[in-house]
């Protein structure tokens, strides 16, 4: 059968459909692109924002009309339990709701007319997101769910308890994943920093972290979704002083103090700087992610942050633009404007593009930028994994195994295709 297949769920949802996808073509289906002649149709909600729930809505309801009359709508992911309450949806046999978190088997049992079910194992390839094409770079989602507030957060209105996956289920399947190939692994979580919260009643990354490096061939740890108001010394210890952690990301979203109290961030620029300043000290590169538009925000607070992430030589991945909805806290402030909000956004926009470049030309000489791990060949392109995933395309390195470490200074950088604030080195 020809099968779309559209996410517009988080990175989570996106481990899961790359997962999806593979395991389909095992079973002998099409990936289409064209979702007026496919015959399965597999959406991926979300439920991030009130404005995000509202456009997955509307996208379902989409595809209920303009899909084949014969074929069958599937709806998953985090908004599906809202949908199925929907007039459009009841009664209707060419639509499956499955509100499975981890919605692989069940989509797989119903397309293929099989009732397997996921074992531990499955879960645990289900958590694992390749980076490349194949092992040798992978995301690894250690936990789920968060047990903060923040002002703008979905918490409030589809809340998530945090979920850990087992210490040593997860130690040991990356330590099979290390044996068989992999050489760098993303830490992820949606707050990784409180990874074994729920199991343990504290935090264990910490211990994670070292009892993961001490696998030889593990070239690099990267650390995801990384929290400030969740951060504990032992944990600020072990990634300061593991050679093994090269990169972190740290949420920052504003340096206005301010904004942080009213966003609810449970920290203040001096405890975020205190903590960025000990992992730079140990040669870490910080990422962060900023957000643009917040009730009340100012030129000033604005000016805060672009100085801050200047001062302090910081890597921005993404800026979110702020989404208001009647759920969330933060709707009780004093909205900025659309046009104001756009305008907001394109400073940002502006300056990070500048101290982006900026920031790389400063980490050139960081150990781990020099020797990153060959990770992919496809289309006449070496693609190499360290703190950024980047390629070369000397065709010199196109015969070296996946794996081998490339010991030698990136050539130049350049504009990233994936963002207007990114840019990636060249080797």
């Amino acid at each position: 059968m020809d099968v779309f297949i559209l996410n517009d769920g988080c990175v989570r949802e996106d481990t899961l459909t790359q997962s999806l996808k593979e395991r389909l073509k095992a079973a002998n289906h099409t990936i289409t692109t064209n979702y007026k002649t496919a015959d399965i149709l597999v959406y991926t909600t979300c439920a991030g924002t009130g404005p995000a729930i509202d456009d997955c809505i509307r996208t379902s309801y989409y595809f209920s009309i303009a899909k084949k009359k014969e074929s069958i709508l599937i709806i998953t992911g985090c908004s599906s339990s809202l949908i199925k309450e929907l007039d459009f949806v009841k009664n209707r046999e060419d639509i499956k709701i499955i509100e499975n978190k981890d919605f692989i088997v069940p989509i797989t049992n119903y397309i293929n007319e099989e009732n397997k079910r996921t074992t531990k194992k499955i879960s645990l390839e289900h958590a694992t997101r390749k980076l490349c094409s194949n092992d040798v770079y992978i995301q690894f989602m250690l936990e789920d769910g968060c047990a903060n507030k923040c002002s703008f957060c979905k918490q409030h209105y589809y809340p998530k308890k945090v979920e850990s996956i087992e210490y040593y289920t997860a130690l040991n399947y990356l330590k099979e994943k290390i044996r068989t190939g992999t050489k760098i692994i993303a830490l992820s979580g949606e707050n990784t920093t409180l990874y074994g919260l729920d199991l343990y009643k504290k935090q264990v990354l910490h211990e994670f972290i070292h009892d993961l490096s001490m696998e030889e061939d593990l070239k690099y740890i990267i650390l995801n979704e990384i929290t400030v108001q969740n951060m504990y010394k032992e944990l600020l210890e072990e990634i300061a002083n593991n050679p093994k952690v090269i990169d972190v990301t740290i949420q920052l979203e504003s340096a206005s103090d301010k904004l942080l109290t009213a966003m609810n961030r449970g920290h203040n620029l001096e405890k975020y700087d205190f903590i960025v300043r000990r992992l730079q000290e140990k040669g870490k590169v910080i990422n962060t992610i900023l957000m643009s538009g917040f009730p009340k925000e100012t030129n000033e607070d604005i000016e805060k942050t672009i100085n801050y992430i200047n001062d302090r030589n910081i890597y921005v991945e993404e800026i979110c633009s702020y989404e208001d909805c009647y759920a969330i806290p933060s709707h009780e402030f004093e909205q900025l404007s659309a046009s104001e909000k756009r305008r907001h956004l394109k400073i940002y926009k502006e300056a990070i593009k500048k101290s982006n470049y900026k920031v790389l030309e400063n980490l050139i000489d960081y150990p781990s930028i020099n020797a990153p791990v060959v990770i992919g060949h496809i289309n006449n392109r070496v693609y190499l994994g360290n703190t950024f995933t980047n390629y070369s395309i000397k065709k010199d390195l196109y015969e070296l195994p996946l794996g081998t470490v490339i010991e030698e200074k990136p050539k130049r950088i350049v504009k990233s295709k994936w963002g207007t604030i990114d840019y990636n080195y060249r080797y």
